[in-house]
């Protein structure tokens, strides 16, 4: 019976020291993953659209809460702004990905 326990417990112990040295190794072995950041969308109190970080030549799509495109713009440089004059409303903003709602006051 000793036999046996012993046995048992040498094979707890040979296991749980078997995953220790596999979390210690897939630290060792990560693959470091660079940060992706897209574009950035912001709306000043001026309705004036910020854009920061965007792929020059993506496109901005400017649609009602009711799903009418009201506006497309090309991009021209990572970061601009650009001056809405649009009527008072709900909108979503497309681009790249990033969907935001903002409202036009």
């Amino acid at each position: 019976m000793k036999k046996t326990l012993l046995i048992g417990l040498l094979f707890l112990m040979l296991l749980t020291a078997q995953g220790t040295l596999v979390a210690q190794n897939k630290g060792q072995n990560a693959v470091p993953v660079a940060e992706v950041y897209g574009p950035e969308l912001s709306l000043t109190d001026k309705n004036v659209l910020i854009i920061k970080n965007a792929t020059v030549g993506s496109k901005l799509e400017i649609i009602t809460i009711v799903g009418n495109k009201v506006r497309q713009i090309e991009l021209k440089t990572p970061d601009s702004s650009y001056e809405l004059n649009l009527p008072k409303a709900i909108y979503i903003f497309k681009l790249e990905g990033v969907v935001r709602r903002f409202v036009i006051k």
